[in-house]
């Protein structure tokens, strides 16, 4: 029974746009990788660790819209999907969990390998199915919104029948773009497009400069109705580098382009009086800074998905696109005129640091960009690397950036930017050096994965510099004198260590690449850009 049961969940799986499998083998889960082994119609991942296997299977759901699916063994097994789990439902993404348990009768027992795997994920998945004796999910119901999880209670003999060899057919869905439910349908706070764009229309009627801050955006129809909408609006901008957008020329007359810090010297100002958010929850610290209750400052979010951000304001959670263009002509007031100056002075004074100190960190990033191509994939890491891209990066070509801002974690990276990598782009992954050591198995997925050029950027700076500026402390460090050139040769990959870009490279097709920015500029750099924004 077991061995036909896990053929009609991998069926069913199949039937509901399934076409990629990550599994982590064990005893229990052996009738599905038994299974899988002989199956044609659907394509696998093996992995030792789960953890990171959850997080590949991410990037693969990233790269191909699509359902991915991660099958792991029973007991702590199971538990080790929980963080790719938070971040796939804070991102909307559809990660299908799949834990092999013992039967029901063991739970509470104590049993090896036995612990209660139901309510694992509790609020992080719509929904959960708790099988047993050949039963199957019912999956049409899934919205693709969220991840799903479903628990399979295999008995002994686990495989219980001959495995023969079988292909599984292809279904309507292949080739079409699988529907994904906008919103949650346990939130409560869905809007239909037109009461969005009412609201925003209403919103943007009031007296007053809007700030815009434009986040995520999922897709190039999201994009381009971004850039219809602030063309016709020509308020001042802040666009994060996985917008899309924060290269366009078209928005440079009222983009603020001298990194965050314009934020919060406008608000002290009084420069805006009300902020937009679109898209995904913003990096910029303003975000923060505007949850105070004592702001003035109003608010208002538009996004795909059920999180305001905020415990503030009004948020609207419809699609972007068709509630963009349902917005007519607007009446364009005059802008902070005095804000855009001060960040066009900000900008030149940036270029001259970057010119000044060009081992700086940030200074860096602006040669990285400059070594990119402008078709390649870019996943940047969260803490200091996003901000920095944001921050320093040209203008000069437009880039296709990544990152897992779904709860700002640096966790499980590696391997997410293993799955999300293209076939037939170059693929460049710009992380911080405990962000790497967090996912030292992540590169396990590499050679299951040749097609794609995977060049993996690890900005040594001897620790988490970022809480050193936050905090002044280096306690908050985690300092450390590690290189990881052996972590490249671990994984059979090429290694290079920078101090500074190279114009041109043709190093192998796989590579780890330490960049070691100058620790005295980096503090010189960040002294006098701090500087810019003080006093006045």
């Amino acid at each position: 029974m077991n061995i036909g049961w896990a053929r009609k969940l991998l069926e069913t799986f199949h039937a509901n746009g399934v076409r990629e499998v990550v599994y982590c083998a064990g005893a229990r889960n052996s009738p599905l990788v038994s299974v899988l082994g002989a199956v044609s119609g659907i394509k696998t991942y093996s992995f030792f660790e789960e953890r990171s296997a959850a997080f590949f299977a991410l990037g693969l759901v990233r790269r191909t819209e699509r359902p991915v699916a991660v099958i792991t063994t029973s007991g702590t097994a199971a538990a080790e999907l929980l963080p790719a789990t938070i971040e796939a439902f804070h991102l909307g993404l559809p990660l299908l969990l799949v834990t092999a348990d013992r039967p029901k009768r063991l739970r509470g027992t104590g049993a090896p390998q036995a612990i209660d795997q139901t309510g694992l994920f509790a609020k992080f998945i719509e929904h959960e199915y708790d099988l047993e004796s050949g039963e199957l999910p019912q999956l049409r119901m899934w919205t693709r919104r969220q991840p799903l999880h479903v628990n399979v209670c295999f008995d002994e003999p686990l495989i219980d029948e001959p495995v023969e060899e079988f292909t599984i057919e292809s279904s309507e869905v292949d080739g079409n773009p699988l529907a994904r439910v906008h919103g949650s349908s346990r939130s409560g706070m869905t809007s239909s497009s037109e009461w969005a764009s009412l609201r925003l229309t209403r919103f943007l009627r009031g007296e007053g400069v809007v700030l815009v801050l434009v986040g995520s955006l999922e897709s190039d129809d999201e994009r381009e109705s971004v850039v219809r909408f602030l063309t016709k609006l020509r308020m001042p901008t802040y666009l994060e580098g996985t917008s899309g957008l924060r290269e366009r020329d078209e928005l440079g007359d009222f983009a603020l382009r001298s990194g965050d810090k314009i934020l919060p010297w406008g608000l002290k100002r009084g420069s805006f009086t009300r902020a937009l958010r679109i898209g995904g929850v913003p990096t910029a610290r303003i975000w923060r800074d505007l949850e105070e209750p004592t702001s003035a400052i109003e608010t208002l979010s538009l996004s795909p998905l059920p999180f305001a951000g905020l415990s503030r304001g009004e948020f609207l959670c419809s699609e972007i696109a068709p509630a963009l263009d349902a917005i007519g002509p607007l009446e364009v007031k005059p802008s902070a005129v005095t804000w855009l100056e001060k960040d066009r002075a900000a900008r030149s004074e940036l270029e001259t640091l970057i010119t000044e100190f060009p081992q700086a960190e940030p200074s860096l990033f602006r040669s990285l960009s400059a070594l990119v191509s402008p078709e390649a994939h870019v996943f940047v890491g969260n803490s200091l690397p996003i901000r920095e891209w944001d921050l320093a990066a040209g203008y000069d070509r437009r880039f296709a950036v990544e990152a897992n801002r779904g709860v700002n974690g640096i966790d499980g990276q590696v391997s997410t930017f293993c799955g999300s990598a293209h076939a037939e782009k170059e693929n460049w992954a710009v992380i911080g050096d405990l962000t790497a050591m967090y996912d030292l198995a992540g590169l396990w997925a590499v050679h299951q994965r040749p097609e794609p050029n995977l060049r993996i950027v690890v900005v040594n700076n001897g620790g988490g510099r970022i809480f050193g500026r936050i905090f002044k402390s280096a306690a908050f460090e985690n300092r450390h004198d590690f290189g990881f050139e052996h972590w490249a040769k671990q994984w059979r990959l090429g290694y290079e260590r920078w101090t500074k870009v190279p114009a041109k490279w043709s190093g192998e097709k796989h590579a780890v690449i330490e960049l070691v920015p100058d620790d005295e500029q980096t503090t010189r750099f960040w002294d006098r850009y701090d500087a810019i924004f003080a006093g006045d």
